[in-house]
């Protein structure tokens, strides 16, 4: 019964309640949404960085994660390694790397890079590089012709470089001694990472190996992509156990700023959700005090026949309750279809490119939230309208009814 009394008793004044549920209610929905597009931005981010440019997992030589320098390989345990990859079912997909850092010249410009020889075929399997060409902008690697080098919209635009066009890559081989070749442009990727644009160019393992005077098989990078991305802490340990030697990295270790986006965001989100419900219960205390000043009398007289403290404390309760619950339901419904339309849709700050492309991130934003969000978020309403209920109830407890029925 005292349920049912409670419901009626919001509705007593339509006006103020729908006022207060309102405030809840667009609250809600802009604190929904705004959560929205800063997970689907975190999550975005993390699937292009791994799917484009760290994958999963990748294994180095330890020393040429320090020293950065070539003649670091992965040699001696090469063979057991490949062998080890290949066969893993948690692995879906692996390709070895030769990587150093070089100096690209054109005839206008020059500026340093990191180079990337792969295996093409290989390479297609683990990222997405590939399909970052567009029709307009020629080919990804295909082994056929000899000195081919994919590069980079921005480098291209850094060196005034276009289709076809001729690079000299100048660097040092594995002995220490200044050597170079020209490659010619196959083909123009574009991410939506403008700073790894500029700095990668790929080319094929065969035809830079010879001139880094390597022996065939070696390389400084095997970058891995899984079957299932949760089993990527229990796949690097089971590697970082079976080849002790070799230093195992998840993409979280590689991108450490992308790394504690993901891992702080979902924190993050609950802090800016419980300051705005903090906010709104502020406003259902203001709201509970009017109702017990204007209901002085009444809540006299039912204490004065009998309602114990108790009752009248979780009627108060359950007032705010379901004020805060009833806007709440509300807002975090609109909110979850302008996410659900807006994940479809996407939104365009294609004005902002430059600006989100420096930075790493798309000027396509496609909100994101799971239902886990949700469910503790009501959890948290209910217990803001809990919590904002405290203070009205004990006022309404301290009332001295003989006082309060005479309370015009």
């Amino acid at each position: 019964m005292i349920w049912i009394i409670a419901w009626k008793n919001i509705w007593r004044n339509k006006v103020r309640s729908m006022v207060v549920i309102l405030a809840i209610t667009f609250g809600l929905l802009g604190g929904v949404f705004s959560s929205a597009v800063m997970k689907g931005m975190a999550e975005q981010r993390v699937k292009e960085a791994v799917s484009r440019e760290t994958a999963h997992l990748q294994i180095h030589n330890p020393k040429y994660i320090e020293d950065n320098e070539i003649k670091y390989t992965i040699d001696g345990q090469a063979a057991g390694l490949k062998a080890e990859l290949d066969s893993n079912p948690q692995i879906s997909a692996w390709s070895s790397r030769i990587k150093f850092l070089a100096m690209a010249n054109s005839a206008n410009a020059s500026t340093g890079i990191m180079v990337y020889g792969i295996d093409p075929d290989r390479e297609r399997m683990v990222s997405e590089i590939s399909a970052m060409i567009c029709d307009s902008c020629g080919t990804y690697l295909n082994g056929e012709k000899k000195n081919q080098i994919v590069v980079g919209q921005a480098l291209a635009n850094k060196l005034k470089l276009k289709l076809r066009s001729k690079i000299v890559l100048t660097f040092q081989d594995v002995d220490g001694n200044l050597t170079g070749a020209a490659f010619r442009i196959c083909g123009i990727y574009r991410t939506n990472n403008s700073v790894f644009d500029e700095m990668s160019v790929f080319v094929c393992k065969k035809d830079i190996a010879p001139l880094l005077a390597m022996n065939p098989g070696e390389f400084q990078e095997a970058a891995i992509q899984l079957e299932d991305a949760d089993e990527m802490n229990l796949v690097q340990q089971e590697l970082a156990d079976r080849f002790p030697e070799l230093l195992v990295r998840t993409w979280k270790k590689i991108d450490p700023v992308s790394g504690m986006m993901a891992d702080f965001m979902d924190a993050w989100l609950y802090m800016f959700m419980a300051i705005i419900l903090l906010a709104l219960g502020f406003g259902i205390i203001n709201t509970m005090l009017m109702v017990i000043l204007e209901r002085t009398r009444e809540l006299g007289m039912l204490t004065a026949i009998g309602m114990n403290k108790r009752r009248v404390f979780l009627m108060i309760m359950l007032e705010s309750v379901y004020l805060s619950l009833t806007g709440a339901l509300v807002g975090m419904a609109l909110g979850y279809l302008l996410t659900l339309y807006t994940a479809y849709t996407g939104i365009d700050l294609s004005s902002m490119a430059e600006g989100f492309e420096k930075i790493g991130y798309s000027p396509i934003l496609y909100p994101y939230l799971d239902m886990k969000f949700f469910i503790t978020l009501t959890i948290m309403v209910i217990l803001i309208g809990i919590l904002a209920s405290i203070y009205p109830a004990r006022k309404a407890l301290k009332l001295n009814p003989a006082e309060a029925v005479r309370t015009d």
